[in-house]
């Protein structure tokens, strides 16, 4: 090979290096017929001191469809520049693809062109965080196969800790390896529910923010997933949390608070909690207007389980606003009905809820509920065919407070 040849070849080999520094092609895992990372960066793959693992968030085993973050780590002590591709297939079928990868953080992304009907996630230029020693670390979200008889998940993962110095050389260690995680019932205890989830910001409604508040009651340590969904019951990324679900660990006679902060545009949903009965809490949502001091109201969980609710309301001085929920799997059917103070019915109409889906509005601006303005009574929500959650605000100018359901 002559001089000239030799240099072309030096700079494709540093082009293609640095090419995949914004992350790497599809198909370079180490699954059966795939090449991994040391097809552009040299050397024998494992043969460094370094290690990879997979852990998902919170669990050791998945959830039938229900998202969950996965965190990648790639280890070695004289690394200072990452690199990482990972994908998820069936263990009885390697080329078969378990569940669905989406990305929640700007360190990675999905691998252009891949094969027809498989995924992969790669690292993203931010993600080879140049100058970062002995580990680092990327999350994604899964959600899994619909159903537990899919059987075993196998992820095939290949990671890349390089020396930074931007060469295809033996210098840049390729680790790979596969991590097997088996199908789970959730988590033993009972779900409750807010119907009304608000974030972000609004010329009209103001700066909106959620907390949740758990306790363990007990001596040991227990687990909570915590849900989030959209209006129409699809699962939501939310901020703070930057994934539609998380898993909390709480120890002997432990606290925590999620926080959802006010990000964005206005947001508006419902929280599903998963959790022993022994864990308790309540939700706070938090309204912002500039010039006037933050409010807040506070409200307890809801049943995800009862099947009707009663609300006392004062629509005199006031304006009355519910959130109403179908937190079941099944569409429901959930009838209003107001009555005034003399137990007469002044209006009455229903609402058609898909599974998880929420409506919220204040109860004078329905049509059919018109003469609850000036009066107070009560609301009557029925359901047919499942479940449903009702919270209920009610406002007076800047200030709100929760309206607590009585549920049957």
């Amino acid at each position: 090979m002559n001089r000239f040849s030799k240099v072309i070849l030096a700079l494709s080999m540093a082009a293609a290096a640095w090419g995949n520094s914004g992350g790497a092609p599809a198909q370079l895992t180490g699954a059966p017929g795939e090449g991994n990372c040391s097809a552009c960066h040299g050397g024998a793959a494992n043969t460094g001191s370094g290690s990879l693992s997979v852990r998902l968030d919170g669990a050791s085993n998945w959830t039938p469809g229900q998202p969950v973050k996965v965190k990648v780590t790639v280890s070695d002590p004289s690394a200072t520049r990452w690199g990482f591709q990972i994908t998820a297939r069936a263990l009885s079928d390697p080329n078969q693809m378990a569940g669905s990868f989406r990305i929640i953080e700007d360190t990675t992304r999905l691998a252009p062109n891949p094969p027809p009907g498989l995924q992969y996630v790669t690292h993203t230029l931010t993600g080879t965080k140049p100058g970062t020693t002995g580990s680092a670390s990327w999350e994604f979200e899964w959600t899994p196969p619909a159903s537990a008889g899919f059987g075993d998940v196998l992820f095939y993962l290949a990671g890349n800790a390089a020396n930074g110095n931007g060469q295809a050389d033996a210098g840049d260690r390729v680790y790979t390896g596969t991590f097997v995680f088996s199908p789970g019932a959730p988590a033993a205890g009972i779900t409750r529910v807010l119907p009304q989830l608000a974030f972000g910001n609004s010329p009209e409604k103001g700066n909106w923010s959620t907390f949740v508040y758990l306790h363990n009651t007990t001596a040991s340590p227990v687990q909570a997933t915590v849900r989030f969904y959209g209006r129409d019951g699809s699962p939501l990324t939310v901020p703070g949390v930057n994934a539609s679900s998380t898993q909390v660990n709480l120890g002997p006679r432990g606290t925590t608070v999620l926080a959802v902060p006010d990000v964005g545009t206005l947001e508006e949903g419902s929280i599903a909690v998963e959790a022993p009965d022994t864990v308790i809490g309540y939700g706070i949502f938090r309204q912002a207007l500039q010039g006037v001091n933050a409010q807040e109201g506070v409200v307890p969980f809801s049943s995800s389980t009862s099947t009707g609710a009663t609300i006392v309301f004062d629509d005199t001085d006031f304006v009355t606003a519910v959130a109403v929920l179908n937190p079941g799997s099944a569409a429901v059917v959930v009838t209003v009905r107001a009555r005034d103070a003399a137990g007469a019915e002044i209006g009455t109409f229903t609402l058609n809820l898909n599974p998880k889906q929420r409506e919220a509005f204040a109860v004078r601006d329905r049509p059919e509920m018109t003469l609850v303005q000036g009066k107070r009574g009560v609301l009557e929500f029925s359901s047919s065919g499942g479940p449903v959650s009702v919270l209920g605000l009610r406002f007076n100018q800047l200030a709100f407070t929760s309206i607590l359901p009585v549920e049957r």
